[in-house]
């Protein structure tokens, strides 16, 4: 269930003024405790609200990492957790300074999840395209 980076994502590399986005679809029995476990995790982050092309955007940053979370159903009508994080980089390769930092959210994530007993059925990780970094 870990998203580990296989190969560059996007139409061209991530430039310093860019978020790589991923979001994690996580689907288990008891969706608020997963739900808490995202909030002990971001407890410390500051809030925000952007508008972006796609409309507004709003969640949690801590000026390199920001995470927005919403609720959602799939097609066989299973309730989940949509989790985004959005990463950016800095130095020659802000690409990799961003990946890394999406790898260890998601591994910082599965691993509080394990540690605090909560089952997960399944997490689906979807890579998108880069979106111009509003902040």
């Amino acid at each position: 269930m870990r998203w580990k980076r296989r190969a560059a994502w996007g139409q061209r590399p991530l430039a310093a003024d860019e978020w790589a986005v991923l979001h994690a679809e996580i689907f288990a029995s008891d969706l608020i405790a997963v739900d808490d476990a995202v909030e002990e995790l971001t407890g410390f982050m500051d809030p925000f609200r952007v508008d972006i092309g796609a409309g507004p955007l709003v969640g949690v940053t801590d000026g390199q990492l920001s995470v927005s979370k919403a609720e959602f159903h799939d097609a066989a009508g299973r309730r989940g957790l949509k989790l985004s994080f959005y990463a950016s980089g800095s130095g020659a390769d802000p690409g990799e300074v961003a990946f890394a930092r999406l790898n260890s959210a998601g591994s910082a994530l599965l691993d509080h999840l394990n540690a605090e007993g909560i089952t997960v059925d399944s997490i689906r990780w979807t890579e998108s395209d880069h979106i111009r970094r509003p902040f």
